[in-house]
């Protein structure tokens, strides 16, 4: 087997490239991207930083209902679907996102364990639209502690841990604060 000479132009191909590689690193941030495109080191945390509240919550015990017009009385419950996120840096600069939150009221079939649609129709009975988001505000999360406003009252919720047993969501419409009592899901607030 004959070894070869490199060729000095290679090496110096070689030479030349690593110290661009070096001379790249060394700048500050944004000098070696002159249309701006890469992200400024002072934006928002990323996406997977930020603390959410999510989830659903069975607000009802086990109803029958006959949902679907057959004649059967269908085991369901009815659930609060919550997800929200609080707002990231300021209004106007670099990597701003604003809160974003909806509440949605649900109804499941317990056999089949799916959603059951069109829940309400021929009810004038003031029930919210099935599945209708309502908008979440004012969203404010600490720990497993999550603070929002929705449907005309302040709302909070803490992740108690796995299951429903230990989350406590609370109500308050300004006239006094109301415990919701819970019958199943799960709601998780923290970041995702």
């Amino acid at each position: 087997m004959r070894h070869r000479n490199p060729d000095p132009t290679s090496l110096l191909s070689l030479a030349t490239l690593m110290a661009l590689v070096a001379v790249v690193h060394a700048l500050p941030a944004g000098a070696a991207d002159p249309a701006g495109t890469a992200p400024a080191a002072s934006a928002a945390p990323a996406d997977a930083a930020v603390p959410e509240l999510r989830g659903g919550v069975a607000y009802t015990g086990v109803h029958r209902f006959d949902y679907n017009k057959d004649g059967h009385r269908n085991r369901v419950q009815f659930y609060l679907i919550l997800k929200a996120r609080p707002a990231v840096g300021k209004e106007g600069e670099p990597g701003y996102r604003k809160e974003e939150g909806s509440l949605r009221y649900r109804v499941y079939d317990l056999d089949t364990g799916k959603q059951v649609d069109s829940w309400n129709v021929g009810f004038n009975m003031g029930f919210p639209p099935a599945d209708k988001p309502f908008p979440i505000t004012n969203i404010r999360i600490e720990g497993k502690t999550a603070r929002f406003d929705a449907i005309g009252m302040s709302w909070t919720v803490v992740d108690g841990g796995e299951g429903y047993e230990k989350d406590t969501v609370e109500t308050d419409d300004g006239v006094r604060k109301r415990p919701m009592k819970t019958y199943g899901g799960d709601l998780k607030v923290g970041v995702p």
